[in-house]
């Protein structure tokens, strides 16, 4: 009996770690009244349908009708789901829009031409789409504020690293290569904490060590400023933070502001020290992990 007892203890030992190494990268999705905003992979969805209809499905030109009907309501609810886009703590999508009469034409425009990804009849008769577009790229460049300006000529976003880190990295020659970090994740589950296109990170005396003044505006446009997930294991093997992040723990959100995250004043010493050397930062090799 005492044997069986130690075989499954050992057992469980061995089991247990399995569990949290088997998690894998998950989507965190925020879910609207008329849209759903997809934070890890950049993208915005909606949907839209037209009225019922009891004609048959063979009638072409009442089935243009209604996927008119439908990408026109589909397209009402993609310029709603884009305004309620967090830009940071204090502003909406919606706030950059209003301030600027050309930029909320602009986007406006973007949202009428969100392609059609999804196309279906319901069993109540009505014709539903999905319309999809990218939070990233052109609608990034239009809202992203000015202080996040471009940095130095770059070459190719998609590396891991560009050449003027592997000569940053050359000259160094740390003695212990686990030194070199090559992005950063936050876990920031348990904060509170929500998602936004230009977040900040703070120090505990609420120093910022990470937000739009660290970035080159190229790598925020096309892959934002950070990618965000609900749960990560095998952070070394995501693209976007390298083989060998530093990750830190989220303490809390900055008072009144749930966009803005603190970490410790021993992590943030341990980023700047690094992002100094290496410009992760700049090229946004950042990923916040939180709660779905």
């Amino acid at each position: 009996m005492c044997l069986w007892f130690l075989l499954s203890c050992c057992c469980l030992m061995f089991a247990c770690p399995l569990v949290g190494h088997a998690e894998s990268l998950r989507e965190l999705i925020e879910t609207l009244p008329n849209g759903r905003i997809n934070w890890t992979n950049g993208l915005l969805e909606a949907k839209g349908s037209s009225p019922s209809s009891s004609l048959p499905d063979a009638d072409s030109r009442s089935q243009e009708q209604m996927v008119r009907q439908a990408c026109q309501e589909a397209a009402k609810h993609m310029l709603q789901t884009m305004h309620q886009v967090r830009m940071d703590d204090t502003r909406y999508i919606s706030h950059v829009m209003s301030s600027d009469q050309q930029v909320g034409a602009k986007g406006a425009e973007m949202a009428a031409a969100a392609p059609v990804v999804e196309k279906n009849r319901t069993a109540d008769g009505k014709m539903e789409v999905t319309v999809q577009m990218a939070l990233l790229g052109p609608l990034a460049q239009l809202v992203l504020p000015e202080s996040i300006k471009q940095v130095d000529t770059i070459k190719s976003i998609n590396s891991v690293a560009d050449e003027a880190d592997e000569e940053a990295i050359g000259r160094q020659a740390p003695a212990d290569a686990s030194n070199v970090y090559t992005g950063l994740i936050v876990d920031a589950r348990g904060t509170g904490a929500k998602p936004a296109m230009v977040p900040l990170l703070v120090d505990e005396s609420g120093k910022e060590v990470y937000g739009s003044v660290f970035v080159s505006r190229e790598y925020a446009v096309q892959q934002g400023v950070c990618m965000y997930a609900s749960a990560l294991a095998h952070p070394e093997q995501r693209a976007r933070v390298g083989q060998n992040p530093l990750v830190v723990k989220g303490l809390r959100t900055f008072v009144d502001r749930n966009c803005d995250i603190v970490i410790s004043n021993t992590d943030a010493a341990k980023l700047m020290d690094v992002s100094a050397n290496l410009g992760f930062l700049k090229q946004c090799r950042v990923m916040i992990i939180l709660d779905p």
